[in-house]
């Protein structure tokens, strides 16, 4: 990852780290300022980009007096990122495991419109949740793709990768290798779409899609719709690959 070329030389030197006061007060003083930098750090990155944001810049913005203070508490800038990821993954993870249940109890957990639901909703609610405040479809936009196999829980078996798992069977008409590259896809989409949203409605404009469930309903439905869309010879599988049906 590409840093901005001041950091070590502003930010990263063992000295500041070292002049960080060992009772800086109590355990929840440090809590306190590691939420808020995490905090700050989703936004700040959201809005601005990932190689335009310095720890200095995260450390100041929470209120650190010490520049060092995401060195300290993260080790790094991408340690930093990394719990900004995990915090919101594990959360997405367990609604995703509640919702999988769910579904497995009404006989749903094979359902296409219902996978696609348990994939995506969690996101839905998050955002839905936090209308004004939340930048996460576009932190995660510009850094999931490449930070998020760091986080440890990537290499454990998950909620959603059991979602994923059942989508690919559901897709079954499709080769396994082509559905799983349209599942990818079309989470990009998804997370890209409400991304563009976020802009838009920080930037006041209202000239298209303006209303949030107006998007999600929209990004559903074309989610569906490339999901059961046949192969054809770009995929590699030949032209005789059928549709998926949506039962």
């Amino acid at each position: 990852m590409q840093r901005r070329s001041d950091e070590t030389s502003a930010e990263g030197s063992a000295a500041d780290v070292a002049e960080m006061p060992e009772e800086a007060g109590d355990s929840r003083d440090a809590k306190d300022a590691k939420t808020a930098m995490i905090e700050v750090a989703e936004k700040m990155i959201s809005e601005r980009g990932l190689d335009d944001v310095s720890m200095r810049d995260v450390a100041t913005a929470a209120g650190q007096r010490n520049n060092s203070a995401v060195q300290y508490h993260f080790g790094s800038r991408d340690g930093l990122i990394l719990q900004v990821l995990r915090r919101r993954i594990i959360s997405l993870d367990s609604a995703r495991k509640t919702r999988l249940a769910a579904a497995d109890e009404q006989g749903l957990g094979y359902d296409l419109h219902t996978l696609v639901g348990v994939l995506f909703e969690p996101i839905v609610e998050l955002l839905r949740a936090h209308p004004e405040a939340t930048h996460y479809a576009r932190f995660l936009q510009r850094v999931g793709p490449v930070m998020a196999p760091g986080i440890p829980e990537a290499d454990l078996r998950t909620a959603t990768d059991d979602v994923v798992v059942r989508l690919i069977d559901v897709l079954s008409p499709l080769p396994r290798r082509v559905a799983f590259e349209r599942i990818d896809l079309a989470t990009q989409m998804f997370t890209g779409a409400l991304a563009v949203y976020e802009d838009r409605r920080d930037a006041r404009n209202t000239v298209v899609n303006a209303r949030f469930e107006d998007v999600v309903a929209h990004l559903y439905d074309m989610i569906e719709a490339a999901l059961c869309a046949g192969a054809g010879s770009g995929a590699g599988s030949g032209s005789g690959a059928g549709t998926v049906s949506r039962d």
